[in-house]
């Protein structure tokens, strides 16, 4: 008889463990198609990429500053940059997307 109630709880935790599994699964497979849909400005990714990081800040009504250095970190950049230079330009050291960018600029409008 014991043998028969550990096989059943054996059974219900694999059955808990891939249902929790899978709605963890569902829930970021679902964010990420949302991830145009999460941020306050309303911009293609290929025309982020042709900004400076002065105007996506102005888009954002951040700190510039604050966002270049959120971007440094966030990419571990070794280059030397300033809030005039193009992202496109920027990528070529790292090869972020511009999604990427928009978090960050969301995460500190978000913390002003």
């Amino acid at each position: 008889m014991n043998k028969i109630i550990i096989f059943s709880l054996i059974a219900i935790s694999v059955i808990l463990f891939g249902i929790f599994g899978y709605l963890s699964y569902s829930e970021l497979e679902g964010h990420e198609h949302d991830d145009e849909h999460d941020h306050s400005v309303e911009i293609e990714g290929s025309e982020l990429r042709a900004l400076t990081v002065q105007e996506v800040a102005d888009l954002w009504e951040i700190d510039s500053g604050v966002l270049l250095s959120g971007m440094i970190v966030e990419f571990n950049l070794e280059e030397i940059y300033n809030v005039n230079d193009v992202l496109e330009d920027i990528r070529e050291e790292h090869k972020f997307s511009p999604a990427q960018v928009k978090d960050i600029a969301e995460e500190i409008k978000q913390n002003e």
